[in-house]
């Protein structure tokens, strides 16, 4: 009798847990910039980007590619939020910049696909 009521006190409080997301203020991000001025900038320096992800390099590694060069990428899962793209999508890219051994990359904080007619 016990575990029975151990079990429904259980799903109880399961059933009374409730999805939230935050909606409050975000990071500030600047205006798009190009590849190659990204490519300037100091280390941890924040940036958005907007191009396409032409490929996948390894892991959580991506090239990333405008107008003006090619960039390396990193994207984890929770960054992806299930959006599936292809190397013609667009898409905006928000994070900071990182100077790893020797390269650079950019590391993303948050990815969203440029609707048609909405060009930043």
């Amino acid at each position: 009798m016990m575990k029975k009521g151990l079990l429904t006190m259980l799903l109880s409080m399961t059933a009374a847990t409730v999805h939230a997301e935050y909606i409050g203020p975000r990071k500030s991000f600047p205006k798009p910039i190009t590849v190659a001025e990204a490519k300037q900038l100091n280390d941890d320096a924040r940036l958005t980007l907007e191009g396409f992800i032409t490929g996948h390099l390894r892991g959580d590694h991506y090239l990333f590619r405008d107008d003006t060069g090619e960039i390396s990428v990193e994207i984890e899962d929770e960054v992806w939020k299930g959006i599936e793209i292809g190397a013609d999508t667009n898409v905006i890219l928000y994070g900071e910049l990182e100077h790893e051994f020797g390269s650079l990359e950019v590391e993303v904080d948050r990815l969203e696909v440029v609707k048609t007619g909405s060009r930043r």
